[in-house]
């Protein structure tokens, strides 16, 4: 009966390992293949770790009222981008029209940041496939 019993966790704990290995091996299938992407829209989200962050804080107050510039750099550790290198990446998106920027409707002397329709339906589908295999991977513990 013991030996019975640690099979079991045994068979149970490789489960979780090989779909942990998967997820990650996934993972950096999406990092590298889009580093040879052609469309520059897939290759912005993984480019640096500065562009992968200033991303998800526009994504995240994309349906409010966007977010300024200074409330990124409030937001993002010093230690990930300076002023300048974020400035830098905005300005790379706004021409390559990942990103959007728009007067505040609060307050007309600030510019907010928001993602483009085509940027916007990118991390949209990245999010569906993420949860796709973190789902997986509860489902399976």
């Amino acid at each position: 009966m013991g030996e019975h019993l640690l099979s079991q966790i045994y068979q149970t704990s490789m489960r979780v390992l090989m779909t942990e290995a998967e997820i990650i091996k996934e993972k950096k299938r999406n990092i590298y293949s889009s580093f040879f992407s052609e469309d520059y829209v897939s290759k912005f989200l993984f480019k640096s770790i500065l562009h992968h962050v200033i991303s998800l804080e526009i994504y995240e107050n994309n349906r409010l009222n966007g977010i300024s510039f200074e409330a990124i750099c409030a937001n993002i550790p010093k230690s990930i981008g300076s002023r300048s290198s974020i400035q830098s990446i905005l300005n790379e998106a706004l021409d390559k029209n990942i990103f959007v920027k728009q007067q505040s409707q609060k307050d007309k002397r600030i510019k907010n940041y928001f993602l483009s329709n085509n940027f916007l339906d990118m991390i949209n589908s990245w999010l569906r496939k993420e949860g796709s295999f973190f789902s997986k991977m509860s489902l399976e513990n």
